[in-house]
This record gives C-alpha cells, structure tokens and sequence, in this order.
C-alpha cells in the first residue's frame, strides 16, 4: 500500500476508540508476529498469499475505488474493501464488523 494512503488510513483509524487489534500492513511475517484483529492491506499481486496466510479479516484499501478491483478483491476473499478518503462512519463500520465473533 503507498505510504501516503496508510499515513491517512492510520489517522482514520486513530480516530476511532473501538478496541480493535488492527495492523496496516502488506506482509505476512509482520502479521503473523503482531496477532492482529484485523488486518488493512493494499491491493498487491500478493493479496491472495496474504490472504491464505493469516486467519482474520483482511480489508483492501485503495487509493481510488475502482469497481474491478473491488470485485477482484472481495473474490480473492478479503472482508471488505476502502478508499481513500476514508470516512468516519466506514472505517467505524469496518472496525465494529471486525470485533464480531
């Protein structure tokens, strides 16, 4: 994910007080040594390893909304998908979704 759009996703995300384990990250040592909640990563041609290796949610994020890569996303099996901006009430959504059993 380029760094300006997980700098501004960061911020989204502090913005929120929902306890919530939840890492900003495309790399799948990263992920499995921190245990996340859940997990924000960018549309990567390693989505689908990504994807395989860790067992909770993983939300793909883009710079723009693009129907194709939304769709691609959600097949692939990633939980959600968002772009920037991020708004409140999403990234709120995400992460209330993200703490359910």
């Amino acid at each position: 994910m380029e760094e300006e759009v997980a700098d501004q996703l960061r911020n989204a995300l502090h913005q929120q007080a929902l306890p919530v384990a939840m890492e900003v990250c495309d790399d799948v040592d990263t992920l499995r040594a921190s245990s996340p909640d859940l997990v924000f990563s960018g549309f990567t041609t390693g989505l689908t390893n990504l994807l395989l290796a860790v067992t909770v949610p993983v939300v793909v994020v883009s710079r723009h909304p693009e129907p194709a890569e939304y769709l691609d996303a959600m097949d692939a099996g990633a939980a959600d998908y968002c772009a920037a901006p991020f708004e409140p009430s999403h990234i709120r959504w995400i992460l209330q979704r993200g703490r359910r059993p």
